[in-house]
């Protein structure tokens, strides 16, 4: 049970049943909690880093890794069938969750290995990012960084609000 009574379907605005009904789920119920439009951000961010034009393996990559330091349960459920959309096969996963780098070569292992020192250690180190800024253009980079950011603040707000898990996943379909 939530630490905070989430915003019931029965009481919702016009403009909260609309961004309910994008993405009918149990985070969507507790981000409209916060103010209008700081509830509208969240899902905007969302969209928008879908659009930024990051690889989709990777963007999905990056997501389960940051779902897995930040022990969201919540995140990986939501992404698990996206990461398999993107390409990612099972015992792939296993080794973004459980290796990070270390079960991968070349941009990959570059990348997980950012992801795990943004989300560790807040500055990424010297070497982790010559090593992606070899591989990836700085707008990919820019991006990456607001994807990890995006997914570590989902991860404490379901986690510190205690949202259960939705009983599936959402497809993605279309824009949240």
């Amino acid at each position: 049970m939530a630490r905070l009574p989430l915003v019931r379907e029965a009481d919702m605005t016009p403009e909260q049943r609309a961004q309910f009904e994008r993405f009918p789920s149990n985070l969507t119920r507790g981000v409209l909690l916060a103010a209008p439009r700081l509830a509208r951000a969240l899902p905007e961010m969302a969209n928008a880093l879908r659009d930024a034009g990051l690889d989709p393996k990777l963007r999905e990559g990056v997501i389960l890794r940051v779902a897995h330091l930040c022990g969201s349960a919540y995140e990986r459920m939501q992404h698990l069938g996206q990461a398999r959309k993107a390409g990612w096969r099972d015992d792939e996963i296993a080794r973004i969750e459980s290796q990070g780098a270390a079960g991968f070569t070349g941009t990959t292992a570059a990348v997980l290995r950012f992801v795990d020192e943004c989300v560790r250690d807040v500055r990424v180190g010297d070497a982790a990012f010559t090593d992606v800024r070899e591989r990836l253009p700085a707008r990919d980079i820019a991006t990456l960084l607001c994807l990890i950011g995006h997914y570590m603040s989902v991860a404490r707000f379901v986690a510190t609000l205690d949202i259960e898990l939705d009983d599936h996943p959402d497809e993605w379909s279309h824009e949240h």
